[in-house]
């Protein structure tokens, strides 16, 4: 049957030749020519092909392929897609000096990596000029206590006047008043700090001036106990994305945690049409710092009893119908499947496949439907 074939081929290739030489035929006659013959390639090779599988399936004599086969099984199936994202931290403060204290560091009282509480002294600002005004207050305040107290002992004798004694306490109090203020302006240049954590950078330094219009703090501190990641998702996922499901979160060579979704954004944003996420980060962990970027691996879709095989065993045939081979007591059965989601490699059958069956797992893309098989994996 092959020589006859080909003997038909040859013919075919003969004959046009001929004619090209003998005729002088145009260009478009030339690739009409062409085209006939590679359809009569193509005719004449798809029939080599059935004719090679019913010899193969009908004759004794001829070893059959050896394959291997796995059981099909159930099992649970899920699905996920991952999005970027960054560490972030509500417990950050950027630290500055205070609006009546700005001026020269003259001395920086914590150390980067030091643990520091609320309200804890971090830096003196030079207060020289301050400090002298409220020393000049003091001496008059001396002064006028006396003048008081010398007044009010004379009255008390019913000596002077009374306006004399209230005038001179009047005195008195006005410049305690004005060392109570000029002391409010000394703690001024005091900076503290707004709560507990970690002193993270010290940017200023003694010496240099310490300003509140300054796009540099004087140091930053930050809470690591407090972190939690954002990320943002595309829109096609807002029906997917629940608050309080489970997700992983993702730092490459860092580590991944199981965490769960603690907001979702209320808007789309208009630029990239995706919503924000807010992911919980469990306290404790020192490796997961601010601004660290990774990725969260979020559920997509999940079934508890699927039909799962490799996706490499899924075949198309000239109708790209997805088929496989299974083992029918050593008879290769195509047998037509319908898929579902696929991930990781694997891929969800919906129809064709139950569970239970005897699936080629090697060899399967040589087989025929029909065909005897020798199952070398048993």
């Amino acid at each position: 049957m092959k020589r006859v074939f080909g003997i038909l081929w040859l013919t075919a290739i003969l004959y046009s030749c001929g004619n090209s030489s003998s005729d002088n035929p145009s260009l478009d006659r030339l690739i009409a020519q062409r085209d006939s013959l590679k359809s009569i390639q193509t005719n004449v090779g798809r029939e080599l092909a059935e004719i090679e599988a019913m010899i193969a399936a009908a004759d004794t004599s001829i070893k059959a392929p050896a394959v291997g086969v796995t059981q099909v099984s159930r099992a649970p199936f899920n699905t996920y897609f991952e999005v970027q994202g960054y560490i972030a931290t509500d417990a950050e403060a950027d630290i500055y000096p205070n609006p009546m204290g700005q001026g020269i560091i003259k001395k920086v009282l914590v150390r980067e990596g030091q643990q520091v509480s609320a309200g804890q002294k971090l830096v003196q600002i030079d207060e020289g000029a301050t400090a002298k005004v409220i020393g000049q207050l003091e001496v008059n305040l001396a002064v006028e206590t006396e003048n008081y107290n010398r007044l009010k002992r004379l009255w008390d004798q019913k000596i002077g006047t009374e306006m004399q004694v209230l005038q001179a306490k009047r005195a008195k109090e006005n410049f305690e008043e004005q060392i109570k203020q000029v002391r409010e302006q000394l703690s001024q240049f005091v900076i503290t700090s707004p709560m507990s954590g970690v002193v993270d950078k010290i940017n200023l330094h003694e010496g240099e001036a310490a300003s509140m219009a300054s796009p540099i703090p004087v140091m930053t501190i930050i809470n690591p106990g407090d972190n939690y990641m954002l990320a943002d998702v595309s829109e096609n996922y807002i029906g997917i994305t629940k608050e309080g499901m489970a997700v992983d979160i993702i730092i490459p060579n860092v580590d991944t945690i199981n965490s769960t979704v603690a907001r979702i954004g209320n808007t789309i944003k208009r630029a990239n049409r995706t919503f924000e996420l807010r992911i919980n980060i469990p306290s404790g962990n020192p490796l997961m710092k601010p601004n660290l970027v990774g990725s969260v691996r979020i559920p997509e879709y999940q079934s508890e009893n699927a039909v799962v095989i490799a996706t490499s065993l899924v075949m198309k045939d000239a109708e790209n119908r997805s088929f496989v081979f299974l083992n029918d007591n050593n008879i290769a059965r195509k047998t037509i499947v319908t898929t579902g989601k696929n991930y990781e490699g694997q891929t969800e059958i919906l129809s064709g496949l139950n569970g239970g069956e005897s699936i080629v797992s090697k060899g399967a893309r040589k087989l025929v439907d029909g065909q005897t098989i020798r199952v070398v994996n048993q």
